[in-house]
């Protein structure tokens, strides 16, 4: 099985895990972990027992909101030393949906190089794609 965990600086991964559960339905498989309230300011050692609390076999697959940020640091320590888990940053909704809503039949790295690498998910800036809808004759994207 794929376990999820969505890690943050304060309430963002508890955020997005609502929008998930609203989108996509409650699952199981994935948790929100905010960093930095509510006295949960010992990332190392959050870390070290997230890790170390995924059952024998199972993938952990950690999303983390900043790319050089201390839980994504503390993640990567992680990752480096344990094969079953992957580390994506600089997450988002799009992302996050298309990794839960993912087959357990694909392995867990080449759906998570599929999805960060997927148009679907990068970010848009909607002026410049209007403006190119406008010039190609489209009315819908």
């Amino acid at each position: 099985m794929r376990q999820i965990v969505i890690a943050s600086h304060a309430h963002f991964a508890t955020g997005i895990l609502e929008s998930i559960e609203l989108l996509a339905g409650k699952q199981d498989n994935v948790r929100a972990v905010p960093f930095f309230v509510d006295g949960n300011d010992d990332v190392a050692a959050m870390a070290e027992r997230i890790v170390a609390d995924v059952p024998a076999g199972d993938d952990l697959v950690v999303a983390t909101d900043i790319l050089g940020g201390s839980v994504n640091n503390e993640f990567l320590k992680a990752m480096q030393t344990h094969d079953n888990v992957y580390l994506a940053t600089n997450t988002n909704l799009p992302f996050l949906l298309q990794l839960v809503l993912a087959s357990e039949e694909s392995s867990t790295a080449d759906i998570l190089r599929e999805f960060v690498g997927s148009d679907d998910t990068c970010v848009k800036f909607m002026n410049d794609v209007l403006a190119a809808s406008d010039t190609e004759g489209d009315d819908e994207f």
